[in-house]
């Protein structure tokens, strides 16, 4: 175990303090030359900085780029800015250390000031890639903001302003992001109409046919016919989530979205099925919703892993690319390609915060444990664990019920050793860590294990009539469109009541 736990997310302060000068120079400018090295490897590097003026407020950095939740820094830049006292706030992804600190500025000064940034955790030497699906920057600006967020991958997708699904924006020359590792995938197709929520990764989907006005099932199907076509629900609340799932061709779900944003609290569904039960509505509320979600769809007989983005550039959404990341296992020598399979496999970890890396009997997520017979199998869980926030609780879910808990200090007690598990039904197994955080939903879940017995699949009866009940909501939704609307969807919605009632009639346990 590698436990690095960070009281607050905060590190030492950092104290600039420029020559005193009379109150009247108050509203004049000042120049403060900032640079920023990684201390491990006394290297300049790329971060991210939020400046807080006088009255509290962000105040923008000139010549910088915007970053979602203040402004990406590309190693150093002359800082302009108004005469008075000034807080910061630097960080570059989730493992590193956040750095804070205060100066305060008048007009005649000048300094220079460098700032050592410290990563506490390495999971690329680990093996680990991390990256972000859902994201809608101008490609330009797209190396610097990654390398500002220590972010290996992302899925570049837009959409037009009627809401039709678009390409995202072709490279014209070869990208250079800095990195062997890095990649900005381009070829992805995003879909947010109404209902929707669809993620297109790859291929060559042949949507350009598909009016604006038309119905999300239209998009999936015309785009379906391309074997090299991936489809992630980027929206978890989707209304057109249960046919989607009935077309067997659904390769991620987003565990985490943009409905995780980093500077601000979002409590309601703007465009899928809210979460109505009493237990989520507070702050935290559709995070455990989508992971609630998530867990019916394994426990409905699914084996689709968890993806994670931030929906970094949507005006809509304040969020900082990679904010909501997804971590892979990519093998002793990391390369894109490996994270894209790896990612297919499941051998990933969703966060928006703490650095989870765990493992089943040696096995990363993913991994099929198939029994010859009906003999149960034991086996151990270890992991590390990386953290800025105070941790709630570390989990470990077997087939939607919790069979191991403990507070950080309990686990740090148990020097990292959690006991041996016995399985001995077939099904899924997840680990989650919640940390304190009380803006809303911050965590890490990792993509499940599978337990084969033969002969035994798991099918809940429970999770397929929570399904089946979604798609009943949505048929009476549909009802109130015009005659040539429900046309067009009445043989998806068809075919996937088929598939619910063929699923749940296979269906082995209440």
């Amino acid at each position: 175990m590698n436990l690095s736990t960070l009281a607050g997310g905060l590190s030492v302060a950092v104290l600039l303090l420029c020559s005193g000068m009379p109150a009247r120079h108050t509203h004049a400018a000042g120049v403060l030359k900032l640079q920023i090295m990684d201390r491990q490897t006394n290297e300049p590097v790329a971060a991210r900085v939020v400046m807080i003026g006088p009255r509290g407020r962000e105040v923008p950095v000139r010549r910088a780029t915007a970053a979602g939740v203040g402004w990406a820094i590309d190693s150093q830049i002359d800082l302009e800015v108004p005469s008075g006292d000034f807080q910061f706030h630097l960080t570059r992804g989730p493992e590193y250390r956040i750095m804070t600190g205060n100066f305060q500025i008048d007009r005649t000064a000048e300094d220079t000031h460098t700032i050592t940034l410290e990563r506490f955790v390495d999971t690329q030497s680990e093996g680990w890639l991390c990256g972000d699906l859902f994201v809608d920057h101008k490609l330009r600006d797209l190396p610097l903001l990654m390398r500002a967020e220590d972010l290996d991958i992302i899925a570049l997708a837009t959409r037009s302003s009627d809401g039709k699904a678009t390409a995202a924006e072709p490279p014209t020359d070869p990208i250079d992001c800095g990195s062997d590792t890095m990649q900005i995938a381009t070829d992805n197709v995003i879909d947010r109409r109404e209902g929707s929520g669809l993620l297109i990764v790859g291929g060559n989907p042949e949507i350009d046919s598909v009016d604006a006005d038309a119905p999300s099932s239209l998009l999936f199907r015309a785009a379906m016919d391309d074997p090299d076509a991936r489809f992630v629900v980027e929206n978890p609340f989707a209304w057109d989530l249960p046919i989607w799932l009935a077309s067997g061709r659904v390769a991620g779900f987003a565990v985490m979205g943009d409905f995780l944003q980093l500077d601000r609290s979002v409590s309601r569904v703007t465009n899928g099925r809210p979460a109505t039960e009493p237990e989520y509505d507070n702050p935290l509320g559709l995070g455990f919703w989508a992971d609630d979600i998530y867990r019916h769809l394994l426990d409905a007989g699914f084996r689709i892993p968890p993806v994670a983005g931030s929906g970094s550039g949507n005006r809509a959404v304040k969020n900082p690319l990679g904010y909501n990341r997804v971590y892979v296992h990519a093998g002793d020598q990391p390369t894109p390609a490996a994270f894209w399979e790896g990612l297919w496999q499941g051998k990933s970890v969703v966060t928006n915060g703490p650095l989870l890396r765990p493992r089943l009997a040696l096995q990363y997520p993913g991994h099929v444990f198939a029994s010859y017979g009906d003999e149960p199998q034991v086996l151990q869980m270890d992991l590390q664990l990386g953290t800025r926030d105070p941790v709630e609780y570390l989990e470990v879910i077997y087939n939607g019920s919790v069979i191991y808990s403990a507070r950080l200090e309990e686990f740090k007690d148990d020097k990292g050793i959690i006991p041996p598990f016995t399985f001995d039904r077939s099904g899924w197994v997840v680990a989650r860590v919640v940390t304190g955080y009380e803006k809303h939903y911050r965590a890490a879940v990792s993509a499940p294990w599978y337990i084969e017995i033969p002969g035994k699949p798991r099918i809940s009866r429970a999770s397929v009539e929570f399904f089946i009940d979604w798609l009943q909501q949505r048929e009476q939704m549909l009802r109130k469109k015009s005659p040539e609307y429900i046309r067009s969807v009445s043989p998806f919605v068809r075919a996937a009541r088929q598939f619910w009632e063929e699923r749940l009639a296979q269906a082995t346990v209440d």
